[in-house]
């Protein structure tokens, strides 16, 4: 039952919703009844590994404990984290150690968001960072329904306080009707994303990888578009799924972290990375970067960022075209802040740096939509040929949906405000760093006009349900 389906959106949502802000005002369900429906959403997604998730919350929340009460608090932490980290190991990368014929494990829903967050809750309760709390409210943080399928990764530090409100305080779990009005309006612009706008950029990409996979000739601009295609449907795809994640939890009455902030107005590789994915590059830069460069040596800063991007592309899966993706990436980054390092190159800089800034930006991650949307070297190695110019097939490509839609995509990216820049005043400061005082005349306010576009974004998403296929980070 995923956030896409039919049953989802008209049936489990509302009643959710209904029933939570009926019942909400029970005390003793204050709690308990948004675990029930949490839990009761990851059955319906994957009823198989329903124990699975429950005893990963369990053994996580015992070790959290004996990593508050033990003296030996770094030896807990080492052996929870190596636990954790083979759980994942064993699920994200089976197919590469099975041996062939054999079945490989159903990856469970969401075993790599539920994973990190609860790794950096055990690295903050040994800094002295998270406080104790009672195994409700643990269950509830990482059980969150609406962050399970693809994120985005939460903070103890921002998520529990949301959630440990008393009944006689004033309580996040309490939404007012400006939650529901900014939740729906989240989740519909977020399900038109996905359902309408996404799949626009799939079929711009017409068959230029499947052909690359058999060694077939492809050109110069049909092999560009294709990558900038993977890239704007990824990102549609992946953006809407968060804006959908943070509408639901809104409707609730709690705030989910911003995960995508405007990435293709980035003028540099590093500010692309930390608009992109916000929250996993948030995990790197806590919880691996800073623990590798205490010792404040250049050498080290520039060995974390390398090591942090590989992370990343390891994180996306264990194939050989994901590793180079990984060292060029790591390339990029580590290159960008040499450059600013001697001054080549300002944070500032003028108009020129920056629309230049924004070009290179987005060629050089288009370019490395080669080694990540390919299974193997082989079909990488012919699509980079073809961004080259090498791939013997004419210049000029036959899909006119993409010679529309990507100029059209670039152009809107760049001029166009966000939803989350619209809608900045109603996310929390917490989330991302945002212009609260935009000046947009589109900036998002409960009236008929936006009620309107809300209503006709929701109505074109239901149409194009129907065989949509799943979030392409749902199995992460």
């Amino acid at each position: 039952m995923s956030f896409t389906s039919y049953w989802f959106t008209l049936a489990f949502l509302p009643l959710s919703v209904y029933v939570f802000h009926r019942l909400i005002s029970k005390s003793q369900l204050h709690l308990l009844l948004p675990l029930l429906i949490s839990l009761l959403f990851y059955y319906l997604n994957d009823a198989h590994n329903l124990f699975l998730f429950c005893a990963s919350i369990g053994a996580n929340w015992l070790m959290a404990r004996a990593i508050a009460n033990s003296n030996e608090k770094k030896i807990y932490l080492a052996l929870a984290i190596a636990g954790n980290l083979c759980f994942l190991a064993f699920y994200k990368y089976a197919k590469v150690f099975m041996v062939s014929g054999t079945a490989i494990p159903a990856l469970p829903l969401g075993i790599s968001y539920f994973t990190f967050t609860q790794i950096a809750f055990l690295v903050d309760t040994a800094r002295g960072q998270a406080r104790s709390t009672n195994p409700l409210e643990y269950a509830l943080f990482v059980a969150w329904f609406p962050h399970l399928p693809a994120g985005p990764l939460l903070s103890h530090k921002d998520m529990l306080p949301q959630f440990m409100a008393g009944p006689g305080n004033p309580s996040a779990l309490r939404p007012a009707p400006r939650d529901y009005a900014v939740g729906i309006t989240l989740f519909a612009i977020g399900l038109f994303k996905k359902a309408c706008i996404s799949p626009i950029f799939q079929n711009a990409q017409g068959d230029v990888f499947l052909r690359a996979g058999q060694g077939d000739p492809i050109g110069l601009v049909e092999t560009w578009i294709a990558c900038l295609g993977f890239l704007f449907e990824t990102y549609y795809d992946f953006c809407g799924y968060s804006e959908m994640a943070m509408g639901i939890s809104r409707m609730f009455g709690i705030h989910l972290p911003v995960n995508f902030h405007a990435p293709f107005k980035s003028s540099s590789p590093v500010e692309f990375w930390t608009r992109w994915h916000i929250t996993l590059g948030a995990f790197m830069r806590d919880y691996l970067y800073r623990p590798l460069t205490r010792k404040r040596q250049v050498w080290r800063h520039y060995a974390a960022l390398f090591i942090v991007m590989m992370a990343v592309a390891i994180w996306h899966g264990a194939t050989i075209p994901l590793l180079i993706f990984g060292v060029y990436q790591g390339l990029l980054v580590t290159g960008n802040h040499a450059l600013r390092r001697l001054n080549i190159i300002s944070r500032q800089g003028g108009n020129l740096q920056h629309w230049a800034g924004r070009v290179f930006t987005l060629a050089a991650i288009a370019f490395s939509v080669s080694l990540w949307a390919t299974p193997n070297w082989d079909e990488a190695w012919h699509v980079i040929l073809g961004l080259l110019g090498a791939g013997q097939g004419s210049v000029w490509p036959y899909n006119l949906t993409g010679i529309i839609a990507i100029p059209g995509a670039i152009t809107f990216n760049w001029l166009a405000p966000s939803l989350i820049d619209l809608m900045s005043r109603e996310l929390p400061a917490w989330s991302v760093q945002l212009k609260k005082a935009t000046t947009s005349k589109w900036i998002w306010k409960p009236n008929l006009a936006w009620a309107a576009a809300v209503a006709v974004a929701l109505c074109l998403a239901l149409i194009n349900l129907s065989g949509l296929k799943e979030f392409k980070y749902a199995g992460f």
